[in-house]
């Protein structure tokens, strides 16, 4: 009964250590986050979706606007002050109770694009700093 006992354990870690060293061959997954600086040419604040212009790419005339998902609730104001309380950037935001903004505010974004399967990869703002 013991042998029995003793070959189980020691079958049960040779599988361990396997499925460990697979696991550790596998290719990782993971998303650079770039900066770029630009202009949000218009923003809405409750699909949290916004459509910027990179300084220094140059578009094509049949080039659509490039969209980011801002998912996060973390930014900088102009002044350099870091919010987190969840407000939408002041640089983002449209006037009075509009959710909509075509301002033309400068900003930094650090983005990632996120492959989610489909033709194009999902831009997403993972921070904001409001230049103006």
């Amino acid at each position: 009964m013991r042998v029995s006992a003793a070959l189980a354990v020691v079958v049960a870690v040779i599988a361990g250590l396997g499925g460990y060293r697979i696991g550790l061959s596998r290719e990782r997954h993971s998303a650079t986050a770039v900066v770029l600086t630009g202009t949000v040419t218009w923003s809405n604040e409750e699909t949290r979706l916004v459509a910027f212009e990179t300084d220094g790419v140059v578009r094509e005339p049949d080039d659509g606007d490039t969209i980011y998902s801002v998912l996060t609730d973390n930014w900088e104001d102009v002044a350099g002050t870091s919010r987190s309380d969840g407000t939408y950037p002041t640089c983002l935001a449209g006037k009075s109770e509009d959710p909509v903004s075509m301002d033309r505010h400068r900003a930094e974004l650090t983005v990632i694009d996120w492959d989610t399967g489909g033709a194009q990869p999902m831009h997403v703002a993972v921070r904001v700093r409001c230049l103006d």
